[in-house]
């Protein structure tokens, strides 16, 4: 919810463009949004719109509403405010941390729930002419050979082999949505924990599969399983809890659709 905007700033909201910089002494103290007690100055926020050109009003806007729920979430698990200026990667990476935070011990557990009820399939895979290379694969693993040096030296898939046995999305990330992934897969992978390797026959090749430890994921990944762990009405509450200003000189923050929008009178 918006803080109650002095007479000052209300009237300088009405104002024409040209007259902004003169405005700009009535606000607080060149702050263009607030959570909390946590700010973002009119420069930085400009920084993070357009590094190298004039930010448009709308690029100030969609990085004014990432920082503000970067923020909202980042107080309500009590990470401190970092002191260095944002960059747009930063309140990324800031946002994911604080999607997994909020997940909690959820996280995990929905995570390993596997095949049958993780948003994502982490697939490990070292791909084998017949069932017996597998068994033989398999029978390494058990005798403490890591998976991805298994990958490297026995796999027949020379991407699969140099990436260590992770399986990849299209798009390059280290985890895929279970609609993306063979059947055959997900068949063979029912009811198997997470991190034991199993063998199985796979249409033309054999392999030797395994669901990816948790620990073993990347921020973004984790970041993912959290956007279905938590819920919008998480979310809402607590945005609705927040003290929110934004300077009017960019918009105003908008509760129902969680974003910094036009000023309209």
């Amino acid at each position: 919810m918006n803080r109650p905007r002095s007479a000052a700033v209300t009237a300088c909201a009405l104002l024409t463009l040209t007259t902004l910089s003169s405005c700009a002494t009535f606000n607080r103290n060149d702050v263009a949004a607030q959570v909390g007690d946590r700010t973002l100055s009119a420069k930085a926020a400009e920084t993070l719109a357009a590094a190298d050109h004039p930010a448009t009003g709308d690029q100030l806007r969609e990085e004014l509403t990432k920082w503000i729920r970067v923020s909202v979430l980042e107080a309500s698990t009590g990470t401190a405010a970092p002191t260095t200026t944002p960059t747009t990667a930063d309140l990324d990476a800031r946002l994911s941390q604080a999607m997994v935070s909020i997940a909690g011990d959820q996280l995990q557990t929905t995570y390993e729930s596997g095949v049958s009820g993780s948003p994502i399939i982490c697939l490990a895979a070292i791909t084998v002419n017949t069932i017996d290379d597998a068994n033989n694969v398999l029978a390494q693993l058990n005798s403490g050979t890591s998976f991805a040096d298994a990958a490297r030296q026995f796999s027949t898939d020379a991407t699969i082999a140099q990436d260590g046995g992770i399986v990849r999305a299209q798009d390059g990330a280290e985890c895929i949505d279970p609609a993306a992934v063979n059947p055959n897969v997900i068949t063979a992978l029912k009811d198997t924990p997470i991190g034991q390797p199993i063998t199985a026959t796979l249409d033309t090749f054999s392999a030797v599969l395994m669901l990816r430890p948790f620990d073993d994921l990347l921020l973004e990944s984790k970041s993912r399983i959290a956007g279905a762990v938590v819920s919008q009405d998480q979310l809402d509450t607590l945005v609705s809890a927040a003290d929110i200003y934004v300077d009017p000189r960019y918009g105003r923050w908008d509760p129902d659709s969680g974003a910094v929008v036009i000023l309209t009178s």
